[in-house]
């Protein structure tokens, strides 16, 4: 079990990642119990709607305001669960490799909330016959959040897509859109308004946060004090000549060479892996490996 979490972090590129899908799955599942059990004992399920879902009725929105975020986890069908989350997947590892797992989910979650405050506010002031009295639930205002940042931070980024080829961000992500307010064209204004919500946030905080001129990102800046240090001695060994003159026993020094170059090898390993999913992606052995290689290096 402990492989297959740690495989599907890994796959996910961060542990925030990983987190915001399996909560949705875990929800679903969750709900979709509690539902069968209500119909075998004869009565409808209002728990999904009743405490977890927006209400488009800013006073009812009000007295529970904790429904602005979980309304964020529920999915109202399956295929709408699966759409969601394989966008979010998909777009979740477009994102800026050196944004922190507390951003992501903070962009994830702000989204959410925006999408949210559109929906209600715009059911406020411009009244939907069809949406009195209406909820709001899934984690598409989110979802669009996180796609729309990511499309926006590197927009020619060429991703290949079976039986087509390479295309660049911007168009699939703009066939995205297409598919989400075609898929959604019986929905009311004020859900619309959510999704526009979401859309609109991870476009503005990606182009003030992300893409702000003269930012230059360095992968060893956001890394552990360790991972620094072993980085630090890296470089300097790989930048200095090192003229070995030692008499007489040869054999000793290839093999003192050859063991060092086997440690920077592994060294540059363990540090790709940092750079690409994050110090928390590796195991515990791999851990230890990297305080091996450190005190090593440093003699």
């Amino acid at each position: 079990m402990t492989d297959f979490i740690d495989a599907f972090r890994r796959a996910c590129g961060s542990r925030a990642l990983a987190w915001l899908i399996a909560i949705n799955v875990l929800v679903f599942i969750w709900l979709g119990l509690t539902n069968l059990c209500c119909m075998a004992m004869g009565f409808h399920d209002e728990l999904s709607i009743d405490l977890l879902c927006l209400s488009s009725i800013p006073k009812v929105a009000l007295a529970k305001p904790w429904t602005l975020l979980t309304y964020m986890v529920v999915q109202y069908n399956f295929l709408h669960l699966l759409f969601n989350l394989l966008w979010l997947f998909w777009f979740g590892i477009l994102l800026p490799e050196w944004l922190t797992d507390r951003t992501r989910v903070l962009l994830y979650i702000g989204g959410g909330l925006f999408g949210a405050l559109c929906y209600v506010g715009v059911n406020e002031f411009w009244p939907d016959f069809y949406a009195a009295g209406s909820f709001l639930c899934g984690s598409s205002a989110a979802v669009l959040t996180i796609m729309a940042a990511a499309a926006v931070y590197s927009p020619n980024r060429s991703i290949s897509i079976i039986f087509i080829g390479g295309v660049k961000l911007k168009w699939v992500f703009l066939a995205c859109i297409a598919l989400t307010f075609l898929g959604f064209r019986d929905s009311t204004v004020a859900s619309q308004a959510a999704h526009w919500g979401g859309l609109v946030f991870g476009a503005v905080i990606s182009l003030a946060f992300f893409r702000r001129p003269g930012r230059r990102y360095s992968p060893r800046k956001h890394l552990p004090t360790t991972a620094q240090e072993l980085s630090r001695i890296a470089v300097a060994k790989a930048r200095r000549t090192v003229h070995l003159n030692v008499p007489g026993n040869s054999e000793a020094v290839t093999n003192a060479v050859a063991g060092r170059l086997s440690d920077t090898g592994r060294l540059d390993q363990l540090l790709d892996k940092i750079r690409l999913s994050g110090y928390s992606s590796l195991t515990t052995g791999e851990r230890n490996e990297l305080n091996a290689l450190s005190q090593r290096l440093k003699r």
